[in-house]
């Protein structure tokens, strides 16, 4: 029964002063308010984030031909990287690794591919059949070439989304014949729409893949490769499959024996998913700060207006002690108005901060994501707000002498 009354006592002393609580409530508002959509861009920033890189690939390792020495007169060193990885590096990747289970080497060069009368720069990119499916990059319509149209270098390719949206703006490509240079190919299929390449930029859709050996001998006049693309059978032996990729191909290139540095690099997707989220666990850990310095602020403003309402009702505390109340019924009673205060207000801001996450969707790139767990944390933060911003307040009230309460006329 002293639970209700108290209740009661909390509820109408909380209406008799209706512009101060309002207050009250607004500031714990906007501070709960503030957590909920600095935790709900966070999570969206890290969905995002391992959206993108998932989309990558499966399991990837990535092996770039290294950076080239300037050095004249050595055959290695011609162009930006060292020309030293092979077809047949990708081949022994292939075969003498047991943690790699599909290997996809590839070269890209930019080259002008032309319609009829319409025409675009795209990168041209000579791999394999793997390819599409190491990067998780499936054909939208028509299909990808095939190995033994790779092995006996027929002519065919497969178009990004923004080429086949280019050159074929009201028709379909399949089947019909276009241009990269002056040789002719027929496309067999048009890629689903990525946006997203490897290293972080977007030029995804915008690449005609065609068999490597095609492109080596007809295209592109080389026989070295820019990249291999490989995928790991085993997440967790992404570490283990890197080392013994190194150590096939040093092997391979005799780097220890001739005291060289790997002419190579391997990309761990991985890695870069780490250390991605990391960054993003640093940026969340500062917009929650943010947020948590308005709750802060919220709290702040319980105390004072909890303070001032003590200060008011003294005449009203010292006439219930008189009366029998012991100072913990006096002390329940304001911490059950701080709390009140500080749970309404986070009922508040949840309904603030749910519309301002989906305002910040709308109309900025950032996407913020409401989770069941955003919604309780914000909640429970706005209650031991109260709590821990009504504790003293209410020990004032309930320590307040009551003859001393008694002698004011307020």
């Amino acid at each position: 029964m002293k639970w209700v009354r108290n209740v009661s006592l909390s509820r109408k002393a909380l209406w008799r002063h209706k512009t101060r609580t309002v207050l009250a409530l607004t500031s714990m508002g906007f501070g709960v308010a503030a957590v909920l959509a600095m935790v709900a861009i966070g999570e969206g920033a890290e969905r995002e984030v391992v959206a993108r890189l998932r989309a990558m690939g499966r399991n990837m390792l990535v092996v770039s031909a290294a950076p080239a020495e300037r050095r004249g007169g050595r055959s290695y060193t011609r162009g930006a990287t060292v020309e030293t990885l092979t077809l047949g590096d990708a081949e022994a990747i292939g075969e003498q690794s047991g943690l790699v289970v599909r290997s996809a080497p590839s070269l890209d060069v930019a080259k002008q591919v032309t319609f009829l009368d319409r025409s675009t720069t795209a990168t041209v990119r000579g791999t394999t059949p793997e390819y599409g499916l190491i990067r998780a990059f499936p054909a939208r319509t028509g299909r990808y070439f095939t190995a033994e149209e790779n092995r006996a270098g027929l002519r065919v390719a497969v178009l990004g989304s923004q080429v086949a949206e280019r050159l074929f703006p009201e028709s379909e490509p399949v089947g019909q014949v276009i241009r990269i240079g002056r040789v002719p190919f027929e496309v067999v299929g048009v890629l689903i729409s990525k946006g997203i390449s490897v290293d972080g930029s977007a030029e995804e859709d915008n690449q005609v893949i065609v068999p490597i050996n095609t492109a080596l001998r007809r295209l592109f006049d080389a026989d070295y490769l820019k990249m291999i693309y490989l995928e790991v059978g085993n997440a967790v032996l992404m570490d283990e499959a890197a080392e013994e990729v190194a150590a096939i191909l040093r092997d391979r290139h005799r780097l220890a024996r001739r005291g060289r540095p790997d002419d190579f690099t391997i990309l761990n997707q991985r890695v870069v998913i780490e250390t991605e989220l990391a960054t993003v666990a640093s940026f969340r850990r500062m917009i929650t700060g943010m947020g948590a310095v308005a709750l802060v602020v919220g709290g702040v403003g319980i105390l004072s207006i909890m303070l001032l309402s003590v200060r008011e009702r003294r005449a009203e505390i010292g006439l219930r002690v008189a009366v029998g109340a012991r100072g913990r019924d006096v002390w329940l009673q304001f911490l059950i108005e701080a709390v009140a205060l500080g749970g309404t207000g986070g009922l508040l801001g949840l309904v603030l901060g749910f519309g301002s996450s989906r305002l910040v969707s709308a109309i900025t790139e950032w996407t913020a994501v409401v989770t069941p767990t955003a919604i309780a944390a914000a909640f429970a933060s706005a209650l031991s707000v109260g709590v821990l911003f009504g504790v003293y307040p209410a020990f004032r009230a309930a320590s307040w002498p009551p003859i001393e309460a008694l002698r004011t006329n307020q």
